[in-house]
């Protein structure tokens, strides 16, 4: 049996992991029309944005054992609608105990300060198409590829579209926050010889470890400001 875990699924996996991680910097602040490639460090690209990255990795990680056993069941010769039978047969437990601790996060979830409705709202939609719809595509992928597609390959596939799905879907829920519910207002950033606080005429959105970075919505331009002199950020929440 082909070993998911391989030397070269790793380098396979942790190239996706990278490229998607880099695709969610660029996304974020794009949308404040700053060229983050031009003030950051290579080694920021991941760590910038862990939190929302290792929640989507522990996501992903929970359906990776699911998936060996998906690849594995032998649907040679049966029509269309007997293998979305039993497509469904297999997923419908990971479907129901996932849905149900999806359900309990957002239980805890709601009554969390800063977090809106909107974000809860899209991850419930965004579920199932995760849980079911790209389980099943990777498994027709595999019976119309192979054995040119091997089954650890599919598995690979199918989880770094879920897990680049969840990581965009984040990135779009940080961008509605910082623009639309001030997430970041009343930062005040501190140095040597001056202060920059955010308000909503130009507000903060995020820090390199050599920049920091403010937007006015009203000119649609952003301003970055040196860390050399930075002496302290205080947040609000």
């Amino acid at each position: 049996m082909e070993q998911l875990f391989s030397s070269e699924n790793v380098a396979i996996a942790s190239l996706a992991l990278l490229s998607i991680g880099f695709l969610k910097f660029i996304l974020y602040y794009k949308a404040f029309n700053i060229p983050i490639v031009d003030y950051i460090d290579p080694s920021e690209i991941i760590t910038l944005f862990a939190d929302n990255i290792a929640t989507a990795s522990l996501v992903i990680l929970i359906l990776a054992l699911p998936y060996a056993k998906l690849v594995n069941t032998p649907l040679v010769g049966v029509g269309i609608f007997v293998r979305l039978e039993t497509y469904f047969s297999l997923l419908f437990p990971i479907v129901f105990v996932s849905g149900i601790a999806l359900i309990a996060t957002i239980a805890i979830l709601w009554k969390r300060p800063k977090i809106h409705g909107f974000e809860l709202s899209r991850f419930v939609i965004v579920w199932p198409i995760i849980a079911f719809v790209i389980p099943v595509l990777a498994l027709e992928i595999k019976k119309l590829f192979e054995p040119q597609v091997t089954k650890p390959l599919i598995i690979i596939l199918a989880l770094s579209i879920s897990f680049a799905l969840l990581v965009i879907l984040a990135t779009l829920n940080e961008i509605k926050k910082v623009k639309e519910f001030g997430y970041f207002q009343g930062v005040v950033i501190k140095f040597a010889t001056s202060e920059v606080v955010s308000t909503t005429e130009e507000y903060f959105v995020g820090k390199t470890k050599s920049f920091v970075f403010f937007y006015s919505p009203k000119s649609k331009t952003s301003t970055a400001y040196s860390t050399a002199d930075l002496r302290s950020i205080s947040y609000s929440h």
